[in-house]
């Protein structure tokens, strides 16, 4: 009678911890707001000198490199004229073993304009030196501002 009441309860106690294990998460949060709703928040939250233009689908797959084909959706928007760093790029791909692509995409973006922005525009570079570049789950987020901290402020209200 004994053995069959432990026998009951480490059962009981197993179902618990696999129904529990089966509800916790990775640990990873996701973001669940279309892209342009994220991108958007940026841009109202953050100060921008000028505002930042969207770019066309097909013309932002070219700037970064990026097959159309992995993008569930994406929202572009960079700074107009070139004159300074800003930009805010939200990416969702379609499957998440392609986030790494796009965040390598992005963090090309942020070297190459470090490149260009060193003797041309030397006063951006702080911004591109604390370019925020996040990925949650199969969303990637790029952001080129002078508010870094804002900026994590306002993709970390999108987390779920």
């Amino acid at each position: 009678m004994k053995m069959k009441r432990i026998a009951a309860s480490a059962a009981a106690i197993l179902m618990a911890l696999t129904l529990f294990s089966g509800c916790s998460q990775t640990g990873s949060k996701t973001i669940t707001a279309p892209t342009d709703e994220v991108a958007q928040k940026l841009m109202d939250s953050l100060s921008f000198e000028y505002p930042l233009n969207q770019l066309p689908e097909d013309a932002a797959n070219r700037l970064y490199k990026l097959d159309g084909e992995i993008l569930e959706e994406q929202a572009v928007y960079v700074g107009t004229g070139g004159a300074l760093a800003d930009e805010v790029s939200v990416w969702r791909v379609k499957d998440e073993k392609d986030a790494k692509t796009v965040q390598e995409a992005a963090e090309k973006r942020v070297e190459n304009q470090k490149a260009s922005f060193q003797d041309y525009v030397p006063e951006e570079m702080p911004k591109l030196e604390k370019a925020v570049i996040q990925v949650d789950g199969d969303t990637i987020i790029l952001c080129v501002s002078s508010d870094p901290e804002k900026a994590k402020e306002v993709i970390s209200s999108f987390e779920e």
